[in-house]
């Protein structure tokens, strides 16, 4: 009678292991066939990474190239500001540098690199913004 009993208790453990198996084999198949993966798998943040830096390297080149071109464009007679916030007018362009009539009798030679920006030397438009702290009666 012992060994009956023990003999059951060893069939329902094994029916109990053999549906566990049957039970997780299913469920490891239904996982990888759940929809909503990610379309690019692992790969799909180093491709994300890769567009953003690519991005950024274009605009710096981009500002560089738009620097560049407005030193190349400075002429006798244009108003500068220099990277230390000198206002001056350039009287004379030199092969690496500027110089820069910041006052009367007084001139200053400024690296092409130490200039910031062009002074636009046409005349500021007149404020045209309506005032609001006017009385209307």
């Amino acid at each position: 009678m012992l060994k009956d009993s023990l003999m059951i208790a060893q069939a329902a453990a094994t029916e109990a292991g053999a549906a566990a198996t049957q039970t997780a084999a299913e469920t490891g198949a239904a996982q990888t066939q759940q929809p909503g993966g990610s379309m690019f798998g692992p790969f799909g943040i180093i491709i994300i990474l890769g567009i953003m830096i690519f991005l950024l390297f274009r605009s710096q080149k981009k500002e560089a190239r738009r620097r560049q071109e407005m030193l190349n464009s400075i002429k006798t007679g244009d108003k500068v500001v220099t990277a230390g916030g000198i206002y001056g007018e350039v009287t004379s362009v030199k092969n690496d540098s500027f110089v820069v009539k910041i006052a009367d009798n007084v001139k200053i030679e400024v690296c092409k690199t130490g200039v910031n920006t062009v002074v636009n030397n046409a005349a500021p438009a007149e404020n045209k913004s309506p005032d609001y702290n006017k009385d209307s009666k």
